[in-house]
């Protein structure tokens, strides 16, 4: 069949250094003024691996890293891959918050770790969960020493590192522990002559992924097969993009942060590509980095995408872009509108919907590359498959009903490392749940809507949040939104938070006037709707951070229609407060008025 996707039967390290035989001199990565090639690269590989078995044995005892996408940090990565280990991604806010879970119950005793995560505190956590080995990583690492050295002198970096700034202080570090610098690790491995291999062995499990940080409050580990990455490469190779050696990719998004962002890098090294990467959690600095990187490819999160058409750049400033992977959310054909027509500006050719998961290894699914076309339909990739069920009965639905999707895929993970989750996830037949409210149109392309847990649940009717937002998103002067629910009395209640596009932040009552009409069921249940200059960016993950909206109880406008009037609606514990106002008391909260508030309140 020519959409059968067939193992290469072989390990991840050697699967790359055979689709880039040809490659050696070709740029694999820059990183802060210093070029490294495929040659350098995989050397780098070899020398982590060494000095991962030179410390931790020969054994399939768990890695734990927990860094941003940095050179240093993906070389661990594949040098802890081909030294047999399981490789433990971690954010630090996981770690910090659960260090026993994630290292002495999984058997790792060796911690890779940014050293701006660290603090006294972490370093006790781990001393008490049994960690014997913390390799401490840096965003100087394989950085140039012109551009360290100018960084330095203009304050942007530090003259002394973590272990300096820690043993002056006269602090001691745990006994039974040892720490290591990156550089010394490395360059440790790489005086070591004897290479051990081992053998391809089908099925086994290669990573963990701790994640969930913009889906639930705590982690999910996902178990992923070293297959999994070989496979992914045969699913992409038989898609129509036409990437090619030395085409340039700028990577955003931290590396721990679930499967995409690890398959991300790994799409491009497996095509001979130069990575550009960018250890920014900002999404604001994307436009920046895009300019500065001259990237053909970049896979991001479409809260990036928002923040390009108010970025500043000139018509044309990213005509060298030639794809723009929109994943990890689902997008609405009004947001699609407005990315296609801020792509066209920019001078981006294509700007696509990628759809997958963590649980399902790689992006399953991608958009037409019509870029005339707004919609948000996309197609299953190859070797993959999708079915759209009942979300009670799990019976296949026909075309045109919404419903739950389930997939199959080459490159499924072995499901969670908590085994009672695995029961919501597969189905008797093996298939994946997604948990995704999703359509299958009579063409054949399918549609996903949002998550099946996001909606809010009043008098024991369910109404889909994603629904509203979608709506309020077809407003012109709406940049970004995000639906949000509050309980109170034992009911829940929507709201809305929006980012207004520039020219329209001085018509906000237009746009209250526009929501008072949307005509959906579950709107007379809206407390009201919040602007905000900007949604903060997740510290883990680089996407909008929703989790933290419900935090901030005040401030949500309302347009009375029989009256004609404004009301403010503040929530004070189980209760609510509503009061009318006028035009001019609508405002729009920056980071400046929330630092005078609270202010006030001291």
């Amino acid at each position: 069949m020519e959409n059968e996707i067939k193992n290469p039967r072989r390990r991840v390290v050697e699967d790359l250094k055979i689709r880039n035989k040809d490659n050696m001199k070709i740029t694999a990565s820059e990183y802060f003024g210093n070029k490294y090639s495929y040659a350098e690269t995989f050397k780098m590989f070899e020398d982590y691996k060494k000095a991962f078995i030179s410390l931790d044995g020969v054994n399939r005892d768990p890695i734990t890293i927990s860094a941003p996408s940095i050179v240093s940090s993906v070389n661990a990565f594949y040098g802890a891959m081909d030294a047999n280990k399981i490789v433990n991604l971690t954010g630090p806010g996981f770690l910090y918050a659960y260090p026993e879970k994630y290292t002495t119950e999984i058997g790792s005793k060796t911690v890779v770790i940014f050293d701006g995560f660290l603090n006294e505190e972490l370093i006790n956590k781990l001393h008490n969960a049994g960690v014997k080995n913390v390799i401490i990583t840096s965003i100087t690492d394989y950085m140039s020493p012109i551009v360290k050295k100018i960084g330095s002198m203009k304050g942007l970096i530090k003259d002394v590192d973590f272990l300096d700034e820690y043993v002056k202080s006269g602090k001691q570090l745990p006994s039974g522990m040892q720490f290591i610098r990156m550089k010394e690790f490395a360059k440790a491995g790489s005086k070591i002559k004897e290479n051990i291999e081992f053998p391809y062995e089908e099925n086994q499990i290669g990573a963990y992924f701790l994640t969930g940080a913009t889906t639930s409050r705590l982690p999910k580990c996902v178990q992923l097969y070293s297959d999994g990455f070989t496979k992914m490469a045969e699913i992409y190779d038989k898609l129509w993009f036409d990437f090619k050696p030395g085409d340039r990719q700028t990577v955003f998004i931290p590396m721990f942060y679930a499967t995409g962002a690890v398959h991300g890098i790994h799409a491009g090294l497996f095509s001979g590509m130069t990575m550009n990467y960018k250890p920014k959690y900002d999404r604001f600095a994307f436009a920046k980095d895009l300019a500065d990187t001259k990237a053909k490819l970049a896979l991001v999160a479409p809260s990036h995408v928002a923040t390009l058409e108010n970025s500043g750049l000139k018509d044309g400033a990213l005509s060298h872009l030639k794809y723009v992977f929109i994943g990890g959310e689902a997008v609405t054909p009004a947001q699609m509108k407005k990315f296609r027509e801020t792509g066209n500006r920019l001078g981006i050719e294509y700007i696509l919907d990628g759809y997958g998961m963590t649980e399902t290894g790689s992006m399953s699914g991608i958009s037409d590359r019509n870029k005339d076309l707004d919609d948000v339909t996309i197609v299953p990739a190859p070797g993959v498959k999708y079915r759209i069920v009942d979300p009670m009965t799990r019976e296949i639905l026909p075309d045109n009903v919404r419903g739950i999707l389930e997939k199959s895929s080459p490159c499924q993970t072995a499901g969670y490392l908590d085994e009672s989750k695995n029961a919501e996830l597969f189905t008797e037949d093996n298939w994946i749940n997604t948990g995704d409210v999703a359509i299958r149109y009579s063409n054949g392309k399918y549609r996903v809507f949002g998550r099946g847990t996001d909606y809010f649940e009043n008098n024991r009717n369910r109404y889909y949040m994603f629904d509203i937002e979608e709506k309020v998103l077809e407003h012109p002067g709406v940049a970004e939104a995000e639906v949000i629910k509050f309980t109170l009395n034992n009911q829940e209640y929507p709201a809305i938070v929006t980012v207004l596009n520039k020219e329209w932040e001085s018509r906000k009552e237009e746009v209250l006037d526009y929501i008072s009409n949307i005509k959906l069921d579950g709107m007379e249940f809206l407390i009201g709707t919040k602007f905000i200059d900007k949604f903060k960016t997740n510290p883990i993950t680089a996407k909008r951070d929703y989790l933290i909206l419900p935090e901030d109880k005040t401030g949500y406008y309302k347009k009375i229609k029989q009256f004609n009037t404004f009301i403010q609606t503040d929530i004070e514990g189980d209760n609510y407060n509503s009061y009318p106002i006028t035009c001019d008391e609508i405002e729009i909260v920056t980071d400046e008025k929330v630092n005078q508030l609270k202010k006030t309140i001291k």
